[in-house]
């Protein structure tokens, strides 16, 4: 219950819509209750040959038919409007609270479980709404009239055909109902881990198919479907057994009826038309909304699982929030420093151990380390994905958590290595560096990104969109774009994972003219790859374990024979010399050709 009362609050704001539905339902159910006396009455003058305005039954049964019918109609215009509504609003604040949430959840929730919960889990409440919450208002209003009624017409009969079936109905319900529950948990949970994992595997469509795993992930969704279409026969098994056995119950109670309204007919205290009005009213006013109520319980389980799944999302807390009235960080001159920074993602296990650097306006600092030695946490932090566990980072002086996080963000670019574009056009995918930006800015940023002269040759050009009419960019090229976005945004801090190793010489040559020309002017940090940019950069951070082990610029950490100079002696060496031995056979080539 506890879910379904925070459902009825998160009802709230359409209550005009409910009160109108309550209205209509009220109205929709009192419209159809006098039928039955209508109907007996009609029946014992007919036995009693008494003279009987027909017509006037006729145009009254007509009438009550044609307003239930508008009834009818506008209860359906009101109901379908306010599931749309709630779907809408939902989604809207599930999507909106998610975009709160810090990296680290993503990094542990799967996207299609995420997916699920917005769309599907909603669109089961939406069927309640929709489906169930009116027939259930219907049949509880229609039922508690019934009751009075059938028992101040004849309680006696009321007595032997109605109250007999009532532990029946109780004693049935409480026998499914827990198997119920916990079957829907388990096909919401079944359905989450198809989901996710159908997400995965079809995002790592490339790995699946470098490894020939066609078969195995068949099999394995096949598997994953199988389970789920078992439980979904299971809970349909208890969901049929429960309402066939209150649809037997109801049998009883009819037969008890007639039974017993059958003598009092035959002795003379009851008449036929009576009779005929008690067991319409028994059998469609009482006995089907029993059952059909016990129907219900299906589906209020799985709503019952879908809202306990939507409100687990709701209640999750941001991990990186804003100070109460947090200032907007001031336009950045871009110093930066780490203060005695530590860093856990789990209690009690530091990855970032006590880091102090200095990092002057316009600088470029390269980070450089082995894979797990912190780098990428180091740039994460400065984003605020994270926050610091202990210590302080500072931008022109400023502890980075005592400001306006959009505003933060707003001022530090990100160039990632795995570069995401959306499906959409090129254009909307540079201007979403700033959504504010004009064709001609977004043209210069393309320029700037050594990448206009591509979507010019395209058909449609910067219309063009990714991934569909047939538009198939290269890993290079999806990099420009995403520089080109970086560049609109005009960052005062920039963040670079520049790893190209995947790419041709002439390829990066364009990526590396157009991070040059992005990082020009700003203070950029970048997870170093590529020697050029190692020995370019100001200010070399040598990583290990969480803690800087050496820090200066090429020739200095050089000098200091250190890890740098072994990793230089290693790797970056012979790289530099068949560099430098590649432009002077170049020069050589252009000199003997003039």
């Amino acid at each position: 219950m506890k879910n379904f009362a925070r459902f009825v609050r998160e009802l709230k704001p359409y209550r005009g819509v409910l009160i109108m539905i309550a209205a209509l339902t009220l109205t929709s159910a009192g419209l159809a209750l006098p039928l039955p006396t209508i109907i007996g009455n009609l029946i014992d003058l007919l036995f009693k040959h008494a003279k009987v305005n027909l017509l006037l039954y006729f145009g009254l049964i007509l009438g009550i038919s044609a307003a239930s019918g508008v009834v009818g109609y506008a209860l359906s215009i009101f109901v379908t409007y306010l599931g749309q509504r709630f779907m809408l609003d939902i989604r809207r604040k599930l999507y909106a609270h998610l975009q709160t949430l810090s990296l680290g959840f993503f990094e542990k929730s799967q996207t299609g479980k995420l997916m699920s919960n917005i769309i599907n889990d909603v669109a089961t409440i939406n069927q309640l709404l929709t489906g169930g919450f009116v027939t259930m208002i219907s049949d509880i209003t229609t039922l508690c009239a019934v009751v009075f009624l059938v028992f101040f017409k004849n309680w006696r009969l009321a007595m032997v055909g109605i109250l007999p079936i009532y532990p029946l109905y109780i004693a049935n319900y409480l026998m499914a109902i827990g198997r119920i529950k916990t079957t829907s948990r388990e096909i919401r949970d079944q359905r989450d881990v198809m989901l996710g994992d159908l997400q995965e595997k079809l995002a790592g469509a490339m790995v699946v198919k470098s490894y020939a795993k066609e078969r195995f992930e068949v099999k394995q969704f096949v598997g994953e479907t199988r389970s789920l279409l078992d439980l979904n026969v299971r809970i349909g098994r208890f969901g049929t057994g429960l309402w066939t056995r209150a649809e037997f119950i109801g049998a009883i109670g009819t037969a008890l009826i007639l039974w017993y309204g059958g003598r009092e007919v035959l002795q003379g205290s009851m008449t036929p038309g009576a009779l005929l009005a008690f067991l319409s009213y028994a059998m469609g006013y009482f006995f089907a909304p029993t059952v059909r109520l016990i129907q219900m319980n299906e589906i209020l389980a799985r709503t019952n699982a879908a809202l306990e799944r939507i409100f687990y999302t709701l209640d999750v807390k941001p991990n990186i929030v804003d100070p109460p009235n947090a200032p907007d960080l001031p336009v950045l001159k871009g110093e930066l420093e780490y203060r005695d920074v530590w860093f856990e993602y789990e209690p009690g296990q530091p990855v970032i151990k006590g880091i102090n650097l200095h990092v002057k306006p316009g600088q470029l600092v390269a980070f450089v380390g082995q894979s797990g030695s912190g780098k990428t946490t180091m740039i994460n932090l400065l984003s605020r994905h994270y926050d610091v566990t202990r210590g302080a980072i500072l931008v022109d002086g400023i502890d980075i958590r005592s400001v306006n996080l959009y505003s933060l963000r707003q001022q530090v670019g990100v160039v990632i290595q795995e570069t995401i574009l959306f499906n959409a056009s090129i254009r909307e995918n540079i201007r979403y560096g700033r959504l504010d930006a004009t064709d001609e800015e977004i043209e210069a940023a393309a320029r700037a990104a050594n990448i206009a002269h591509v979507i010019k040759a395209l058909p449609k050009g910067y219309d063009t969109r990714i991934g569909e009419e047939g538009v198939k960019l290269s890993g290079g090229e999806k990099q420009r774009i995403a520089i080109a976005r970086a560049i609109l945004s005009d960052p005062r801090i920039l963040i670079l994972d520049e790893a190209t190793s995947a790419l041709d010489s002439e390829t990066e040559a364009l990526i590396q003219e157009a991070l040059e020309r992005l990082m020009k002017g700003r203070t950029s940090f970048v997870i170093a790859h590529r020697l050029s940019t190692i020995v370019k950069a100001d200010l070399i951070v040598v990583m290990e374990k969480g803690v800087i082990r050496e820090q200066g610029n090429h020739q200095e950490l050089l000098a200091m024979n250190g890890i740098y100079a072994g990793l230089y002696n290693q790797q970056f060496k012979v790289a530099l010399e068949a560099a430098e031995a590649a432009r002077s056979s170049s020069s050589v080539s252009e000199t003997a050709g003039s």
